[in-house]
């Protein structure tokens, strides 16, 4: 007599208008910060968006296509350097500047991303480490260009007694928003860090996005399977440095000056923290390292830490890194996805009531 085996549940397919909806709460989050904040916090909050973007370039190149880079921090300044040249050329055109530097850090990230093709692993590190390393001494020997030690700042000319003189550029709310000026640059910052979080977000679920993976994964059998191995890769490095350098402009567009002590070594440690916080190979992750780091920098090191322990702060943030590595290594979005994928599992697998055996 043979049993009867319970029948199981097979999981059910979310609807596609599920998967909307962390955007729309991230958007409506997003649309309440500065009704809500201060000043001061509204312009803490700001400057964490250029930081999350940037770490999402390097979370494109190193989470999803598996090319470690420690350089992103030189790219995030070639995109402020670039961006705030062109606003000063062309009085004031903020969003040229910004799509300039994109452009300008995708052609610079091709080329580093060439040479690239031969070496990987700690020796890609190492390179990308030596480009960092360099970037404020090469911003300082082209001081009639870049300001050099001094650093740039962001002028427009401004009609005074007469004549026109040299004043630094202030963001200005439109009248028909009825908003304030730091509540106007904040909108500004956002949409633009959505369109770019949505645009990698479509390209990590594409075909492209498989293939990033692949590679990641196991370079010769996506090779033998038809995928552009070296194609990719140099693609990724360029949309990996644009992201950098859109990041890199909105920094510039915020303090309006950039100077060379902005972008050493210690910028590109930020943004792989951040990466490491949040969860390397996931699209929101960076965002949520990023703003943790945020915190960390501008409220726990400045306000709540007690100043005999500030110049340990560096320590602290290591000790912090090495701890979350050991217990957490996916980030705090690697917790989440396997607390949701255990979840759906159970619910999944749990038996259905069978009549015939109770």
């Amino acid at each position: 007599m043979s049993e009867t085996m319970p029948a199981r549940q097979l999981p059910v397919p979310r609807p596609r208008w599920q998967s909307f909806v962390p955007w729309i709460v991230v958007i409506v989050i997003l649309a309440i910060i500065p009704q809500i904040l201060d000043e001061l916090w509204v312009t803490r909050v700001t400057g964490w968006i250029p930081l999350a973007i940037a770490a999402l370039g390097l979370n494109l190149l190193t989470g999803y296509n598996g090319q470690i880079s420690v350089g992103h921090g030189a790219l995030y300044g070639l995109g402020a350097y670039s961006g705030a040249l062109l606003v000063n050329a062309f009085d004031g055109q903020y969003l040229l500047g910004i799509v300039t530097a994109a452009v300008v850090c995708f052609v610079a990230g091709v080329l580093i991303g060439l040479p690239a093709l031969r070496i990987k692993g700690l020796y890609l590190a190492l390179v990308t480490l030596a480009v960092a390393t360099m970037f404020p001494d090469l911003i300082k020997q082209f001081e009639g260009v870049t300001g050099g030690s001094q650093g740039l700042q962001i002028t427009s000319p401004q009609p005074y007694r007469g004549t026109f003189v040299e004043q630094t550029l202030e963001w200005k709310a439109p009248g028909w928003t009825g908003l304030a000026d730091d509540q106007w640059r904040f909108y500004v910052f956002a949409v633009i860090a959505v369109l770019c979080f949505w645009a990698v977000r479509n390209l990590v679920h594409s075909r492209i996005g498989r293939s990033l993976v692949a590679i990641r994964d196991n370079e010769t059998a996506a090779e033998v399977n038809g995928v552009a191995v070296a194609r990719v890769k140099v693609i990724t490095f360029g949309l990996s440095s644009a992201l950098a350098g859109i990041g890199g402009a909105l920094f510039a567009l915020l303090r309006m000056q950039v100077s060379p002590s902005s972008f050493t070594i210690a910028a590109s440690l930020f943004f792989l923290i951040a990466v490491v916080i949040g969860g390397p190979a996931t699209v929101i992750g960076p965002a949520i390292g990023a703003v943790l780091y945020g915190f960390f920098d501008d409220v726990v090191t400045k306000e709540l830490l007690p100043e005999r322990f500030k110049p340990a702060t560096p320590l602290i943030l290591g000790i912090t890194l090495i701890v979350l590595m050991l217990t957490v290594p996916g980030g705090i979005m690697g917790v989440y996805s396997k607390f949701t994928a255990r979840r759906r599992f159970r619910a999944g697998q749990t038996p259905m009531p069978d009549p015939a055996n109770p």
